[in-house]
This record gives structure tokens, sequence and C-alpha cells, in this order.
């Protein structure tokens, strides 16, 4: 739930692909946990950690507030179900504070986003092969102990059978290596597991309701 609400309130805010990126005050003695420091969202460059804090809510909310206050900068505060979501801009740069209280600590998502990214990016998905009428859901680039990854999610409403079908006979006709492949006999679910030189490829294919999703991870070793 975390990880995904913080990314979906991100699409308009992301890693350090450049060392002038803004620093995020955090308070004394809180230590950051970076969920990622090198990554795309959609095309916009992000950079995401995330922290806990022994007290409550109202405090690092006034502790955002002073801190913007004091850099001249303005921000913004609402409220999204559980979450306090406070966001500043300035100059390219976008940042998205999000806060909870979780389990009686104070829980806080930070992410700093380049906005001009979003004139500039390629449209997620390019290059990524998909049945017609596939809606892209997201499209993120990583780096993980220095092997590159892509993952892309897109949603359409042909069958599982035809979507597992349409990838295995794709990449074998680029010549990719089928290293594991399954249908379910429910044809409710599917993976596909391929390999071609340096590269990997991984497609879960799963039925949701009326939709079906299908994840392509794509790593280079």
């Amino acid at each position: 739930m975390k990880p995904v609400l913080f990314v979906m309130t991100l699409l308009l805010t992301g890693p350090a692909l450049a060392d002038d990126w803004p620093d995020v005050p955090v308070p004394d003695g809180v230590k950051r946990e970076w969920v990622a420091d090198r990554m795309l969202f959609n095309g916009v460059a992000m950079r995401i950690f995330t922290f806990n804090y022994p007290r409550d809510v109202e405090q690092l909310k006034r502790f955002y507030a002073k801190a913007w206050d004091e850099q001249g900068r303005d921000h913004k505060e609402a409220r999204q179900g559980e979450w306090w979501v406070l966001s500043s801009l300035r100059g390219d740069y976008y940042t998205t504070v999000q806060i909870t209280d979780l389990a009686g600590t104070t829980y806080a998502q930070v992410g700093v986003s380049r906005i001009t990214d979003l004139r500039t990016s390629a449209p997620p998905g390019e290059g990524v092969p998909a049945l017609p009428r596939s809606q892209v859901i997201s499209d993120i680039t990583a780096e993980d102990a220095g092997r590159p990854s892509r993952t892309v999610i897109l949603r359409n409403q042909h069958s599982v059978g035809s979507n597992y079908n349409y990838y295995l006979n794709h990449y074998r006709s680029r010549h990719w290596t089928a290293v594991r492949k399954n249908l379910d006999q429910s044809r409710r679910g599917a993976r596909i597991s391929l390999a071609k030189d340096d590269r990997e490829m991984d497609i879960v294919i799963k039925r949701q309701g009326r939709d079906v999703n299908v994840m392509t991870v794509e790593v280079h070793r």
C-alpha cells in the first residue's frame, strides 16, 4: 500500500542523476532509507526516500512548513485518506512529503522530481511490445547493484492466453530463449522467463476482473 500510494502521487513528482538535486531536510536523528536514488518513473527522473519519526504527525508537518518558510518557498498541504501530503515547487524540482501515523510512529515518504522531464521524456512504454488497445500503467527504469532494469506494467482486455501466446511468439521470433513458461489450467495467470545474450526478461500475466494485467521486467546482467 505504501509504495503504491507514493508512486501514484508522484506522477507529477523523482533518481539522483546529477549532483545539483536539492537536498530535502529531515529532523535531527532521523535516518533516511533510500527507496530509489536513481530511477525514472514514466520518463520523469526521481529520487525517493523514507524515514520514521518518533514524534507525532503534527510536529513533522510543522517541521517542513518552517523549513520551507525559512527558504522562502511556497508550499501546500492536503489530506488523502490516512495521509497528509505536503508539496513544494522550486525551480525545476518538485518535492512531495507524505506523512501518516503508522503503529504509533510517524512514517514519511519523500520524493523529489525534475518536472522539466515531463516536457522532454519519451511516452511511457515506448518500444515495449503490446497487443492492440493495451494501456500503459507505468514504466520504471532503475539500477540495482550495477544492473539496469526496466519494469513496464500494462493492461488490456484480451485473454490471458492471447497475451501469453503473443509475448512468447514475439520474443522467440527475435531469438530469445524461453527458460521457463507456464499458463495455468484456469487461464487466469501465466508467466514466461526468457534470456538473450546479457539480458533477462520476466513476464507475468494475470486476470483482474475484466482486465488482464501484464508486467514485463527486463534486466541487464
